[in-house]
């Protein structure tokens, strides 16, 4: 989120956008920064990549760049840009400090969430005696072991003589008939239970970066005689980061896998990163039976401490269908209570609501879907709260309380595909993949002179062969096409491209992506 005071512009957050559908290996989605000058500075809530996956890129283009980041976040941060694959420069500051941006106090509110180190932002404008308290992931959790409460005194202090205030607030879990997020605490006894069973291995896949989880697994195992294994390369990174903080203490545990070997007969809870089942992840891995140390059985137990992020669910219902044939017993959140979301309910959005009293309401962080229900609910709870929409690059004016029309183009509203080492790709691009994916791909190349085809070569890639139909016979199609279409160097590789194309459709149905390339002496 950009915002602008007193003609001086700082961004809150700064994450990535994983695809919703399959878009052949691209890595991720990030804001285009386009239409933005150089920010004064960025500050950061919590570590989670929707909130910090893009900064490299934004360093990248804004050499130089400011950013206040809570220490958690701030070293997944550093990790991140270390293993960018370009040099990157920024000034980065490892503070939850109040902050005076030209007049503008902006502070950090303790919340509670899935990852540790989250705060809320709360702007307070004295001069236009204004607030606005910016929470984008949160739930009101009292039992938390491993962070502060909600720091709803600090809230109420700083903004007790302020007149009109903002809330903009989290709007995942506003659909969920789930009124009150359960805390990770309310989970050890389900978690307990499964881990103090007879199964030699006990499989738990979550996400890396819940700390809380991971360090509850960890005592319990403990507790149980289990050894513990920390299996892929996110889930001992964020152990490691957090271990480094003091967050948690080193557990006498396995995290290299290699000790396995030597402890074959031993209880071990193997914790797998990867619990979205994306296609090169250790828990897909496992599933498949293709990775090196753990094979699965009957004997095996397999925990899904997760819930499916939309657009993934089914890869992960392919994972446990693979567990299944293997006759793996897999317990997920639907069958016990072993997972909690980071998100509010609505009792944790009425806790907010009644200790910060708001009179204006933005319902943010969802889909648009989303957004409409929060702000019906809003409406139907509590309608003296006036509440708005804002969608993606709106702008809103919290003086003027409006929203702003802006003439951008459309072109650069739209999110950029990064793939491989950070690279760019077009969204024509992404659009030939899916056509080659879709109907395969031909590549034709001739030679010749000005009066006669010296040589033809052609390959097919991807294309669906069957019926009597084999490669030679498209083949002698295609050479039939190059030689009635050969005019020496006036041949047109467009003309042999479309009649070519024009061959496979006849015959199979299909229209592939056709390349032709030639050479005349």
């Amino acid at each position: 989120m950009e915002v602008t005071y007193q003609g001086h512009t700082f961004i809150i957050d700064c994450g990535i956008l994983f695809p919703y559908e399959d878009t052949f290996s691209i890595n991720y989605l990030i804001p285009n920064f386009q239409e933005i000058e150089k920010p004064q500075k960025v500050f950061i809530t919590h570590g989670h990549e929707d909130h910090i996956g893009a900064l490299p890129h934004l360093i990248e283009k804004f050499p130089g760049l400011n950013i206040q980041a809570p220490a958690f976040a701030s070293s997944l941060i550093r990790r991140k840009c270390d293993f960018f694959p370009r040099s990157l420069e920024f000034n980065l500051k490892s503070s939850t400090e109040s902050d005076d941006f030209y007049g503008l106090e902006i502070h950090y509110i303790q919340v509670n969430h899935s990852i540790p180190d989250t705060y809320g932002l709360l702007l307070v404008d004295k001069k236009n005696d204004l607030s606005v308290f910016y929470i984008s992931d949160f739930k009101v959790d009292p039992k938390a072991k491993l962070e502060p409460y909600f720091d709803f005194s600090k809230l109420e202090n700083l903004t007790q003589n302020i007149s009109q205030k903002y809330l903009l607030a989290d709007s995942t879990n506003i659909t969920s008939s789930n009124k009150k997020t359960p805390s990770e605490e309310d989970l050890l006894p389900s978690l307990e239970h499964h881990l103090s069973r007879d199964n030699k291995r006990v499989f738990v896949t979550t996400f890396s970066s819940n700390i809380h989880r991971l360090k509850n697994i960890v005592d319990l195992s403990q507790k149980n005689g289990r050894k513990v294994i920390f299996y892929g390369r996110s889930m001992q990174n964020y152990w490691q980061t957090a271990y480094e903080l003091g967050i948690v203490a080193e557990p006498s545990a396995f995290s290299d896998v290699e000790d396995f070997k030597s402890h074959p007969d031993h209880k071990y809870t193997i914790l797998v990163s990867g619990c979205q089942g994306d296609f090169r992840s250790t828990f897909r891995r496992i599933c498949y039976g293709h990775d090196s140390y753990f094979k699965p059985n009957e004997t095996d137990l397999f925990l899904l401490s997760s819930k499916a992020i939309p657009g993934n669910e089914k890869k992960i219902t392919m994972c446990l269908n693979e567990l299944s044939r293997y006759g793996v017993e897999v317990v997920t959140a639907n069958d016990d209570l072993i997972h909690a979301s980071g998100h509010p309910g609505k009792e944790d959005l009425r806790i907010v609501l009644e200790n910060y009293n708001p009179s204006k309401y933005i319902p943010i962080h969802g889909e648009t879907f989303f957004l409409a229900r929060h702000k019906k609910w809003l409406k139907d709870e509590f309608p003296s709260i006036q509440s708005h929409i804002l969608l993606n690059h709106q702008t809103f004016d919290f003086i003027k309380e409006q929203i702003l029309s802006l003439d951008i183009d459309e072109e650069s509203t739209q999110p950029l595909i990064v793939h491989g080492n950070g690279q760019f790709l077009s969204r024509e691009e992404v659009k030939e993949r899916r056509k080659i994916a879709e109907a395969g791909k031909v590549i034709i190349s001739y030679s010749g002179t000005e009066s006669k085809v010296l040589q033809i070569k052609s390959e097919l890639l991807g294309i669906p062969l069957g019926g009597g139909y084999d490669k030679k016979f498209f083949f002698d199609h295609i050479n039939k096409v190059v030689r009635k279409n050969f005019k020496g160097s006036k041949t047109s590789e467009e003309q042999v491209r479309i009649q070519s194309r024009k061959v496979f459709k006849d015959i199979l149905g299909i229209k592939p992506v056709v390349t032709v390339i030639s050479h005349i002496q």
